[in-house]
Protein backbone atom coordinates (compact mmCIF):
# COMPACT_ATOMS: atom_id res chain seq x y z
CA UNK A 1 0.00 0.00 0.00
CA UNK A 2 1.40 3.42 -1.22
CA UNK A 3 1.06 5.62 2.36
CA UNK A 4 0.19 9.06 1.43
CA UNK A 5 2.10 12.00 1.81
CA UNK A 6 0.98 14.50 4.15
CA UNK A 7 2.67 17.58 3.35
CA UNK A 8 1.42 16.99 -0.29
CA UNK A 9 -2.20 17.31 1.09
CA UNK A 10 -3.85 20.65 0.18
CA UNK A 11 -7.52 20.53 0.54
CA UNK A 12 -9.22 23.48 1.67
CA UNK A 13 -11.53 22.41 4.43
CA UNK A 14 -13.60 25.54 4.60
CA UNK A 15 -15.04 24.90 1.32
CA UNK A 16 -16.38 21.03 2.25
CA UNK A 17 -19.90 20.71 4.41
CA UNK A 18 -21.36 18.48 6.32
CA UNK A 19 -18.81 16.07 7.66
CA UNK A 20 -15.81 14.14 6.39
CA UNK A 21 -14.47 10.85 8.09
CA UNK A 22 -10.89 10.74 7.53
CA UNK A 23 -7.43 10.77 8.81
CA UNK A 24 -6.30 14.67 9.57
CA UNK A 25 -3.26 16.61 10.02
CA UNK A 26 -2.53 19.31 11.90
CA UNK A 27 0.68 21.63 11.14
CA UNK A 28 2.00 24.73 13.14
CA UNK A 29 3.70 26.27 10.06
CA UNK A 30 5.56 23.78 8.11
CA UNK A 31 5.91 20.90 10.82
CA UNK A 32 3.22 18.44 11.00
CA UNK A 33 2.88 17.74 14.86
CA UNK A 34 0.03 15.37 15.32
CA UNK A 35 -2.04 13.03 13.09
CA UNK A 36 -5.36 12.09 13.88
CA UNK A 37 -8.88 10.15 12.49
CA UNK A 38 -12.32 10.40 13.14
CA UNK A 39 -15.77 9.77 11.60
CA UNK A 40 -16.11 13.80 11.25
CA UNK A 41 -12.89 15.66 10.58
CA UNK A 42 -14.39 18.78 11.65
CA UNK A 43 -15.53 18.07 14.99
CA UNK A 44 -12.22 16.64 15.69
CA UNK A 45 -9.78 19.19 14.80
CA UNK A 46 -12.44 21.90 16.60
CA UNK A 47 -11.49 19.63 20.13
CA UNK A 48 -8.44 19.76 19.38
CA UNK A 49 -8.86 24.51 19.61
CA UNK A 50 -10.04 23.98 23.31
CA UNK A 51 -8.23 25.80 25.72
CA UNK A 52 -7.11 23.12 27.24
CA UNK A 53 -5.38 21.62 24.37
CA UNK A 54 -2.15 20.95 24.19
CA UNK A 55 -2.21 21.32 20.41
CA UNK A 56 -1.13 23.79 18.92
CA UNK A 57 -1.47 24.47 15.30
CA UNK A 58 -1.63 26.74 12.17
CA UNK A 59 -3.24 24.77 9.84
CA UNK A 60 -4.24 21.63 9.27
CA UNK A 61 -5.83 19.10 6.29
CA UNK A 62 -7.00 16.13 5.62
CA UNK A 63 -7.52 12.75 3.68
CA UNK A 64 -11.29 11.21 3.23
CA UNK A 65 -11.25 7.59 3.99
CA UNK A 66 -15.05 5.98 5.05
CA UNK A 67 -13.83 2.80 6.51
CA UNK A 68 -13.34 3.13 10.49
CA UNK A 69 -10.97 -0.47 10.03
CA UNK A 70 -9.01 1.64 7.33
CA UNK A 71 -8.81 5.39 9.04
CA UNK A 72 -7.01 3.51 12.52
CA UNK A 73 -4.62 1.35 9.94
CA UNK A 74 -3.80 4.10 8.38
CA UNK A 75 -3.39 6.92 11.57
CA UNK A 76 -1.47 3.85 13.10
CA UNK A 77 1.07 3.83 9.75
CA UNK A 78 1.51 7.18 9.05
CA UNK A 79 2.30 8.05 12.71
CA UNK A 80 4.93 4.98 13.28
CA UNK A 81 6.36 7.13 9.30
CA UNK A 82 6.51 10.77 10.56
CA UNK A 83 6.77 10.45 14.40
CA UNK A 84 4.46 13.75 14.78
CA UNK A 85 5.72 15.15 18.45
CA UNK A 86 2.12 14.88 19.62
CA UNK A 87 1.14 11.75 18.94
CA UNK A 88 1.89 9.16 21.29
CA UNK A 89 3.73 5.70 19.26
Amino acid sequence: MNLPDPNALRADAALLGGHVSGVYFLYDGVELVYIGQGWNCFLRVAEHTRKDSDKRFTHWTFLPVESETERRALERQLTRLHSPRHNKI
